[in-house]
């Protein structure tokens, strides 16, 4: 029996992998493809959005529901731990783009929750790694990047600067790594393939950051 933790405590490496249970029983009840990585990066966009958006409004597009929870799930139990993993992690992320770090190594800096798949094939036996591979695996964070764009995407007006502003270019650059990451290495230039993806993953990251504080500065709320 699960014993229940505050919404500020920090997910421990167990619970990380029960809340990858639970959102791989939301991707089997759901037609939107759903990982946990893809999630983490949903939840990141909205702790640097515009505004902040409410579950009613953020469960809809992450879960491909508009039921919400007990439309997914069959039992309450498996809704509820979800739902308390989910927030614990959301918390996490808040805590993490509100820390003044100077170096993503400060251990209060935000740590994405993305699948070393290289990793995670090197431990299996050659034949089950083989058929991992067959089955296609994607690019280190590209699950995470495409989680994050979503959100970006699906509430674009809240994003969209003024016609006249001089910040779009801002924005835009801030940005550019998560579509690098999102897109097949085959469509990259030469230029951003010759870049390792852990660092346009710490782009990304910086991004995220100067992202909060851009909504800030302008009065704007990224808060989840």
């Amino acid at each position: 029996m699960s014993v229940s933790k505050s919404s500020d405590t920090p997910l421990g490496d167990d619970e990380i992998d029960e809340l990858a249970d639970l959102v791989d029983l939301i991707d089997e009840r759901t037609d939107l493809p759903l990982s946990l990585e893809g999630m983490d990066g949903f939840l990141v966009a909205l702790a640097c959005s515009p505004r902040a958006i409410p579950p009613g409004e953020y469960f809809p597009v992450l879960l491909d529901r508009d039921g919400g929870l007990e439309a997914v799930f069959e039992n309450e139990s498996d809704a509820a731990r979800f739902l308390s993993l989910f927030t614990r992690r959301r918390n996490e992320i808040a805590r993490a783009l509100a820390a003044p770090i100077e170096d993503l190594t400060d251990p209060r800096a935000l740590s994405p929750l993305i699948m070393d798949w290289n990793g995670l094939l090197a431990e299996l036996p050659v034949a089950e790694a083989g058929q991992l591979k067959a089955a296609g695996i994607p690019p280190y964070a590209q699950l995470w990047a495409a989680g994050f764009l979503l959100a970006v995407e699906h509430w674009e007006n809240d994003w969209r600067l003024p016609a006249d502003s001089k910040d779009e270019a801002f924005v835009d650059e801030a940005l550019d790594p998560f579509y690098v990451l999102a897109v097949s290495p085959d469509e990259l230039s030469p230029e951003e393939r010759a870049i390792r993806r852990e660092d346009h993953v710490a782009l990304a990251l910086w991004g995220v950051y100067e992202l909060r504080e851009f909504w800030l500065d302008r009065g704007q709320a990224p808060h989840v």
